[in-house]
């Protein structure tokens, strides 16, 4: 880092902003430098983007819905349906979640080539988009080229603009551009541009008209004096006066008829409505109706002061990734960053995380407003010369390039210390997916999880197992019923123990009373059942498992450091201490139909009946295998010693469990690890 302070130390900025007034192909060699950044980014995105959703890190929500809603419409002739949120919204249409006409903006860039990777690069492109009006605004206010390309390296290194990017697909993507550009129109004057601006703002989401409202009120702010004197003379058709006027109406018209295009063409399920409103995200706030939030935190400001203080350092780090990469330049232009307003109070009394967070599609609603009151923090008086500027752009570049390091998806910290959330390699698991992924027809119906649906959503009878929190939370046996009537209607079932054990449970316990379908392959896990299927199941590779300390429960005993074990760590039981009706039980997790054998290395002395092993389901109801061991059948000398014991499985199992009980105060047991091996399907 000295390297780099030394480096823009002696760097010459005269000399620099000289060059980047030459022509290149008759344009400033500054504007091609920000075209191949913006060609740069979208090619590295892009990238990146796809490799995370060939490793299986896309989800049904949001990339799988919004795949699935432009597949069904171009190829099935329906309205943007989608079948993941049915039972919030029956008519299916993503409509009826959210008012977004800019889909059909897309639809047709999408017809080219139409798949998940298309939307992934229609996303990269449109964010770093908006590094085009962000560069013609600060060319206006700061008027130096080198300042302008500055201020889109750091928009395009700007982590959370590139956490929105790396979480799968959203119509909040188009903010950023369309926010600079209007903010840009207003520095101009140039109306025409700044309503087509607001109005594409407003096609994205119906949530984007508390924005514009807000900007509204910001053109009030910015022209204060002028419209004061346009009130004291009544001259209401002063531009600036129709302009803040129109918009703040425009807004306020716009989301009501969004409201009551959804009331009155894609009603939601009653049973659901709470959950469709997210009321359980304010719910330390106590309100209800969402809209009230403004008026509920002046009313009861304890619970507001609950509210905010709800995971407050989480909100801290959330506030400082996100003006940090600017040097906290926003902070001296305060009121540019008002029309972010709305979702500032939104996300920071909510106790939601993903409203507070950077790597979701959030932040779109206050990336341009950061940056615009940063380009006019810097310096907007006309009179700031390159010299005074450039100790100000130098320590903006060495933030910016910092929190890059330290929070970009793509930088070495996150995919260190947060592997799940950076670049990770993909591995046999997930190859094997793509392989079980071949038995399943291009039409057939099929219900699968979270992170495989964006893989099938290309069909119009693909469904997810509803078991993500927002939706499952409250409304468990709903989600159960839901699942069970689907399992009705299609013809496979593809479930991964291993990346969603959770939606797996909830099949194989719907499958406990279902006879009609039997696996057809199984791989390390992964498991695709198809209906009416009476063949023998292809094992393309077992699934194996290994349980220690780390994964069992003790019930009684001790865990000791061994130095000739393989966990380093066992259990053990010395009996001097007593009988105990258990040493110990777990782990209670997923096995696919098949063959195991389930392996124990144990060290064993004592005399008698000493313990007995249950192999078992059902919280130890259920016994499958069980064997007792004496110490007549043992040697003098405890040694380490492998105890195997054969399971057949026609069905899933819900929770295997291994239980140690009824142990002898005359036993002196040692346990290494449980091997499951799985033999055949």
């Amino acid at each position: 880092m000295s390297g780099v302070k030394s480096f823009l130390r002696e760097f010459d900025t005269e000399n620099f902003e000289k060059l980047l007034s030459q022509k290149v192909f008759n344009i400033d060699l500054s504007v091609f430098l920000v075209a191949i950044a913006i060609g740069v980014y979208t090619i590295v995105f892009s990238y990146f983007t796809m490799m995370k959703h060939y490793g299986f890190g896309t989800y049904a929500w949001d990339l799988g819905i919004f795949n699935q809603a432009f597949w069904t419409t171009l190829c099935n002739g329906k309205f943007f349906y989608s079948t993941i949120e049915l039972m919030l919204n029956p008519s299916g249409s993503f409509f009826g979640t959210h008012f977004s006409p800019i889909l059909f903006l897309l639809l047709p860039v999408y017809s080219v080539y139409p798949t998940v990777q298309t939307l992934l690069v229609i996303q990269s492109f449109i964010l770093s988009l908006g590094a085009v009006p962000l560069y013609k605004l600060v060319m206006r206010v700061l008027r130096y080229r080198v300042a302008g390309l500055l201020f889109v390296f750091v928009y395009l290194l700007y982590p959370p603009l590139q956490g929105i990017n790396w979480f799968d697909f959203h119509v909040q993507s188009f903010l950023p551009l369309f926010f600079f550009s209007a903010i840009y129109f207003v520095e101009k004057q140039s109306w025409t541009a700044y309503f087509l601006s607001i109005f594409l703002a407003l096609m994205c989401e119906e949530h984007a008209a508390m924005v514009v409202l807000f900007i509204g009120l910001f053109i009030v702010l910015q022209y204060k004096k002028h419209l004061a004197f346009i009130l004291k003379t009544k001259n209401f058709k002063d531009t600036v006066f129709l302009v803040s006027v129109s918009t703040v109406v425009l807004a306020a018209l716009w989301y009501l008829m969004t409201i009551w295009v959804r009331n009155t063409f894609f009603p939601v399920n009653p049973a659901f409505f709470s959950t469709f409103k997210a009321s359980l995200n304010w719910s330390v706030l106590g309100v209800q109706e969402p809209l009230l939030i403004p008026l509920h935190t002046i009313l009861h400001p304890d619970k507001a002061i609950a509210a905010l203080n709800y995971d407050f350092l989480v909100k801290i780090g959330y506030l400082l990734i996100l003006f940090a990469p600017l040097a906290f330049r926003s902070f001296f232009k305060v009121r540019y960053i008002l029309p972010a307003l709305p979702w500032f109070l939104y996300s920071l009394f909510s106790n939601y995380q993903p409203y507070y967070m950077i790597f979701t599609q959030y932040p779109a609603y206050v990336i341009a407003f950061v940056f615009i009151a940063a380009v006019y923090g810097i310096g907007n008086d006309g009179t700031l010369g390159l010299k005074a500027l450039k100790k100000r752009l130098a320590t903006l570049f060495l933030f910016s390039l910092v929190t890059f390091m330290m929070v970009s998806p793509l930088g070495p910290v996150v995919g260190m210390l947060y592997p799940e959330s950076g670049l990770k390699p993909v591995t046999q698991h997930e190859q094997l997916i793509h392989e079980i992924l071949t038995y399943v027809p291009p039409n057939a119906s099929i219900i699968t999880h979270n992170n495989l649906f964006p893989h099938i959503s290309s069909r119009i009878n693909a469904y997810v197992i509803p078991t993500i929190g927002p939706i499952w939370s409250g409304k468990s046996s709903e989600c159960k019923n839901f699942t069970d009537e689907i399992l009705g209607k299609v013809e496979y079932t593809l479930v991964d123990i291993k990346s969603d054990p959770f939606a797996s449970s909830v099949i194989f316990s719907l499958m406990q009373e279902n006879h009609e379908f039997r696996a057809l392959v199984s791989a390390d896990g992964i498991i695709l059942f198809k209906k009416g299927y009476t063949g023998n199941a292809s094992m393309l590779a077992p699934h194996n498992a290994r349980y220690n300390y780390c994964s069992l429960t003790l019930y009684s005993g001790e865990i000791i450091e061994v130095t000739n074990c393989t966990s380093r760590m066992v259990l053990h039981f010395n009996g001097s201490l007593g009988f105990s009706p258990m040493f110990w039980y777990g782990p209670r997790s997923l096995l696919p139909p098949g063959s195991y054998n389930v392996t124990l290395r144990l060290k064993i002395n004592g005399t008698g009946e000493i313990f007995t092993v249950n192999i078992c389901s059902n919280n130890g109801q259920n016994i499958l295998v069980s064997k007792t061991f004496f110490g007549g059948n043992l040697t003098e000398k405890a040694i380490w010693m492998y105890q195997t014991f054969r399971l057949n499985l026609d069905k899933p199992l819900m929770d295997f469990e291994v239980r140690a009980i009824n142990v002898s105060s005359h036993a002196d047991i040692f346990l290494d690890y449980i091997d499951v091996k799985q033999i055949n399907s």
